[in-house]
């Protein structure tokens, strides 16, 4: 066993924690180069996944924004105040127009109803006109019959034996010797008494009553 001499221990154990301060250094760097790199990369995704984030947004507000504008496209242009007059008195006046055309149509129905109603009540009278005219001329002409002329006069009623009789002479009579006693049932010149009453006396002649006061 050989002993190495005492002169060279202190030199190796300074070379040795040179060496272990040299792999220190070499480990804390590769692990700082390392977590840099680590670092970095972690950097970039974020930034990368904050970018990707800001380009979403921005094509979600583009599209937001070109919606708007063809909304604002498709919108009809506000009218000024002087456009807006005129457009309202063109429709007052298309307005008054329509209500004078629907009156003037109302009229015109009015005035054709009224016609149609006195056309129907002239041609009414005129059908009755006529229809009484030919009636009139189909209608036989009814003659009163003329009123008989007794042939004799009244002279009275006279009783006799409780019976009444009535006394008539000839019209041209100038004696009382042509006077003639007629009792109910008798008939003189066609004249046929039938009955005998205070006033007047009741005769038939041609299938007619006729009634000849007595005085």
């Amino acid at each position: 066993m050989s002993i190495l001499p005492a002169s060279s221990a202190p030199g190796a154990r300074t070379r040795w924690l040179k060496i272990a301060a040299t792999v220190w250094l070499l480990l804390t760097s590769t692990l700082a180069v390392v977590n840099s790199v680590g670092l970095s990369r972690l950097t970039e995704q974020a930034e990368a996944s904050s970018q990707d984030a800001q380009v979403q947004a921005l094509g979600l507000r583009l599209a937001e924004l070109e919606q708007q504008a063809e909304v604002d496209r498709r919108r009809p242009t506000p009218l000024s105040q002087a456009e807006f007059a005129t457009a309202q008195q063109a429709l007052d006046e298309r307005i008054t127009r329509i209500e004078a055309a629907q009156s003037a149509d109302n009229l015109a129905i009015d005035m054709q109803t009224l016609q149609a109603r006195v056309h129907g009540i002239e041609t009414r009278l005129e059908t009755a006109r006529k229809t009484t005219a030919v009636a009139a001329r189909r209608a036989p002409e009814v003659t009163k019959p003329a009123v008989p002329v007794p042939p004799f006069q009244v002279v009275g009623v006279e009783l006799r034996g409780g019976e009444r009789f009535l006394s008539v002479a000839p019209m041209a009579a100038t004696s009382l010797g042509s006077v003639r006693l007629l009792r109910e049932g008798d008939a003189e010149g066609g004249w046929h008494l039938q009955s005998i009453e205070a006033r007047a006396a009741v005769f038939r002649v041609d299938g007619q009553v006729q009634r000849l006061a007595v005085p």
